[in-house]
């Protein structure tokens, strides 16, 4: 059989070909494919009436009747009861279902796969197709779809300062509100609450809600429309801000935090009672209980100033001393006025002082009887910048004339011109040490100590000083810091930093050739009956240093004579400084800030160990700085990295040894707004301290009172 068999010919192949195709067109519209199967409504407590079931076929259907058979469910017993109608495309078949469906949502949950079907019999159903032919068979089974349920919305978020500190720190309290209540997912509950970055984010570069070390948690609790944060180690929060979209990722912008979740791709971390995430539709600003500022109200007559000083008198005023007038399109005036500032508002002035000065130095000393705090204490001004060139002489503002006066300091040796100085008294004398500022065009490395002497004359007291050359620094230097410890009879004084250079001191040239930025410690140990400063070499004194920065804050931390030599460096700038003395700003990029722990060798030397004490919000130079109650150190205000002035303020705890950021930003409510207040000085109050700083707005002077805990 095989060798008789003839393959067709191609005309037979063609033949057979055309004849399929006729036989397969001839036969019978298939039957319509269920494209999806929809629910809608709202299904917490399963499929009931009012909620629908919207069917989607492949082709048209005509549908006569309203059926109430031909839906084949998964898991049906029988008792259900809906009817079916027409949808408004020929294609669509809408269930509206009556009663007896509820079960079938809890089946679906403990299904293994987790999906409820649904199948047609068109036959029952009675469908035709276009051309009015019955439809027969079962088309299915196809998954039904039910609603996403809603995600939970951010609605607000709340800072609590739990310890009435004024300043976002650990195990504060941060409350974030939902339009709904959610609660914890068995992920995050496996995690111990920890919160990760991808379910709660903070608009402002910088803000976080702990460390890695020790993250922020959330506080266990039920279903509730609040959740609460516990803050982690070393927070940073913006408080009372306002977001701007085009400033999210600009440190130092208003405040904003956010979920990591959309309406359409909700955070699974935390669930609301329907199995929905979490969302954020928009930034939400974080609010916060807090005004640690209070504006105190000053003589009408005080202009805005800057390079002005602050002295806190004894009966708890604060001397307000020189500066210059800050005023529009001009350099301004150096001014020869003060004024006493009283918080509880019994101000005095303006006194006439008398030589004009900016960048000088005010030092509280206890005057003829030589014990500080009593009526006779007298304030001295050394130096300063008068508008023409730097000054030599000095002045005292008797404190016990009625009314207070300024007289001339007499000397026949008088100190060598500077300003932008430090000035240091001895305990219980009047004796202060002057060291580094600049002159005119040169820096200043001359370490003095002058000498007050006091007698009564028929005309009123007379002051009297004598100057002694007592040490040159290796480094003549400006915008430094300096601190001199009273922990002997030998008090050690300490530089860091500032803008300096070692080519021809003690007074080196002031200009780029000759200066840079440096770091260069230096130390010595003054002995006042001698006159004589003697240099103390610093063991390995080029390592571990924070580095070059001019422009920082050096303050003492404690009493030196009970825990040792301390203090906060904080603050500065790598940048070449703007040469023109009465510019009013520079710029900064410096964060980190340290403690300073000094100790004495066995060979004589100085120890100096270096310790991170956390980061500043911004890049701060020039900052005012003063010390609070419980040891606690107030830096705030200056200029940040692009030379424009900043409202920051924070304080280092030294109980935690960290930065903390104050809950509201040195700033005033005015008119216009929020008004950013400019070249800030600080000092110390009973309870707080007090800021004097420019406005802008109004041309003078304002004054703020920080009070701690309040």
């Amino acid at each position: 059989m095989i060798s008789n068999y003839r393959m067709p010919s191609r005309s037979s192949c063609s033949f057979l070909s055309v004849l399929l195709m006729l036989l397969i067109g001839c036969q019978p519209t298939s039957r319509p494919e269920l494209i999806s199967a929809r629910v809608e409504g709202l299904v917490e407590d399963g499929l009931g009436e009012n909620d629908r079931i919207i069917l989607v076929l492949d082709t048209a259907v005509e549908l006569p009747q309203s059926p109430r058979l031909g839906l084949i469910l998964k898991g049906a017993n029988g008792t259900e009861q809906y009817s079916i109608e027409r949808g408004e495309a020929r294609n669509v078949l809408i269930v509206e279902i009556e009663s007896g469906l509820d079960h079938l949502i809890s089946q679906a949950d403990s299904s293994s796969d987790g999906w409820l079907t649904l199948s047609l019999d068109l036959g029952l159903i009675g469908l035709l197709n276009e051309d009015g032919t019955p439809l027969h068979g079962i088309v299915g089974p196809i998954g039904l779809d039910f609603p996403v349920p809603d995600p939970a919305l951010l609605i607000e978020a709340r800072w609590v300062d739990s310890d009435r500190s004024s300043t976002v720190n650990q195990e504060d309290l941060l409350i974030l509100r939902w339009d709904q209540p959610v609660q914890f997912s068995d992920a995050i509950q496996e995690r111990q609450l920890e919160i990760s970055s991808s379910l709660i984010r903070l608009s402002v570069t910088g803000d976080r809600l702990g460390s890695s070390r020790s993250p922020a948690r959330f506080v266990a609790g039920p279903f509730s429309n609040e959740t609460r944060i516990l803050l982690g180690e070393s927070p940073s929060l913006t408080i009372d801000g306002v977001h701007e979209n085009g400033r999210s990722n600009f440190e130092g912008s208003p405040s904003g935090i956010f979920v990591g979740g959309t309406t359409i791709l909700p955070s699974l971390d935390l669930l609301t009672e329907q199995g929905g995430g979490v969302a954020s539709p928009e930034v939400v600003d974080i609010e916060g209980d807090c005004a640690p500022w209070q504006e105190l109200e000053l003589p009408a007559g005080l202009p805005a100033l800057d390079g002005h000083t602050l002295t806190r008198l004894p009966d708890g005023k604060v001397l307000v001393a020189g500066g210059r007038s800050m005023m529009a399109g001009s350099a301004g005036r150096v001014l020869a006025s003060a004024w006493i500032i009283d918080p509880m508002g019994n101000h005095l002035g303006p006194l006439a002082m008398q030589s004009p000065r900016w960048g000088h130095c005010s030092t509280l000393l206890p005057g003829k009887d030589a014990l500080e705090g009593t009526a006779d204490d007298i304030v001295l001004l050394t130096g300063g910048y008068d508008g023409t060139g730097a000054r030599d002489d000095s002045e005292v503002l008797l404190l016990q004339a009625d009314p207070p006066e300024f007289i001339s300091v007499e000397s026949d040796t008088p100190s060598s011109p500077r300003f932008e100085h430090s000035a240091h008294p001895l305990d219980n004398l009047n004796t202060v040490i002057l060291v580094a500022g600049r002159l005119d065009g040169k820096l200043n490395g001359i370490i003095e100590q002058i000498e007050l002497q006091f007698t009564d004359t028929v005309s009123g007291i007379k002051a009297q000083s004598i100057t002694h050359q007592v040490g040159e620094l290796r480094f003549p230097r400006h915008q430094h810091g300096s601190i001199l410890f009273e922990d002997s009879e030998q008090p050690l004084l300490l530089l860091y930093g500032g803008y300096g250079g070692s080519l021809g001191n003690p007074h080196v040239q002031y200009d780029a050739e000759h200066c840079r930025v440096i770091d260069s410690p230096e130390a010595f140990r003054i002995r006042p009956d001698s006159r004589f400063a003697r240099k103390v070499l610093i063991e390995d004194a080029e390592s571990n240093l924070p580095g070059p920065r001019r422009g920082l804050r050096l303050h003492p931390l404690g009493d030196s004579s009970a825990q040792g030599n301390r203090a906060l460096l904080v603050a500065g700038t790598r940048r070449e400084p703007t040469r023109d003395a009465l510019s009013s700003f520079q710029v900064a990029e410096l964060r980190t800030s340290y403690v300073l722990e000094q100790e004495e060798t066995r060979h004589g030397k100085v120890r100096l160990r270096w310790i991170p004490a956390g980061r500043l919000p911004l890049e701060m130079v020039g900052s005012c700085i003063a010390e609070l109650p419980g040891g606690r150190i107030l830096v705030a205000g200056g200029s940040d990295r692009n030379g424009m002035p900043t409202a920051e303020a924070v304080i280092f705890d030294s109980f935690s040894g960290g930065i903390e950021r104050i809950c509201k930003p040195l700033s005033r409510e005015s008119a216009r707004g929020v008004e950013m207040l400019l070249a800030p000085q600080a000092v110390s109050l009973w309870g707080g301290a007090m800021i004097v700083a420019a406005s802008p707005e109004s041309r003078t002077s304002r004054a703020l009172l920080f009070r701690s805990g309040e």
